[in-house]
């Protein structure tokens, strides 16, 4: 009974450590690893087993943004068991990546981790992060890549909470200003963000911001009232390569 209570407050308890095969995946890929339990100094059960894709999220709250953690996928592991003194159990998982996931690119982007939630009776419910990178797909890469031949630099990713993504929870917009020798000095930023498609089925949507500069009274009246900005919605098959892809966002974005 005394071993029993010692658990209930963290004394001996059953441990929990997950192993990744990397700490680095794709979006649209796979993450596969292990979970590693390590039974304490008292038999316990188990509840569950669940593991928790989660990243640093935007919510606006009384007119002011705060960062927020995000659990935008999750995958249960396990049913009830029961861990016995000593007992060491292996369980390997794979859990599919939303396309749609939030990328770890650009010099400001939102912190991801795995979590591991082991429900476990009478006892505190032991946890494991880990830090995970999450690069982007093909078609997002080569969208990428063709902004960067255009002379726009990324220069931060933030990541919201939205209802556009229901597959997530959270939409994340790039953000672009214009480099030195940049055709496009007419732009204050470009931003863009990939959407479901709204013709339903497979691939994606790219969704363009464009906001010009400044130069004139003309301009400065028009940034004032918010009217420069310009939407654009791209459908996208994912097999376009990045000159196909540097070419409509030329021209969208003169």
């Amino acid at each position: 009974m005394f071993d029993k209570l010692m658990a209930a407050v963290g004394i001996g308890n059953a441990r929990v450590d997950t192993m990744l095969d990397s700490d680095t995946a794709e979006a649209g890929g796979v993450l596969k690893g292990e979970i590693h339990i390590h039974g304490g100094e008292v038999s316990q059960d188990l509840d569950a087993l669940v593991l928790d894709l989660a990243s640093e999220a935007i919510k606006e709250v009384d007119d002011k943004k705060v960062h927020l953690p995000h659990s935008w996928a999750t995958l249960r592991l396990s049913e009830a068991m029961t861990i016995e003194p000593g007992e060491h159990r292996t369980l390997p998982f794979e859990l599919p990546l939303p396309l749609l996931s939030p990328l770890s690119v650009g010099r400001q982007h939102p912190k991801t981790w795995v979590a591991t939630r082991a429900d476990i009776a009478m006892a505190l419910d032991p946890r494991d992060k880990d830090p995970l990178r999450i690069l982007p797909g093909p078609v997002q890469r080569a969208v990428f890549e063709a902004m960067e031949q255009l002379g726009l630099a990324m220069i931060s990713a933030p990541l919201e909470l939205s209802r556009k993504n229901p597959a997530t929870g959270c939409l994340q917009e790039f953000e672009f200003k214009p480099t030195a020798g940049s055709h496009f000095k007419h732009l204050d930023e470009a931003e863009i963000a990939f959407l479901p498609p709204s013709r339903g089925g497979e691939g994606l949507d790219l969704l363009i911001q464009r906001d010009t500069r400044a130069t004139g009274l003309g301009s400065l009246l028009s940034e004032m009232a918010g009217t420069d900005e310009r939407f654009t919605r791209l459908p996208l098959e994912g097999n376009e390569t990045t000159e196909t892809l540097r070419q409509k966002l030329e021209s969208v974005l003169t």
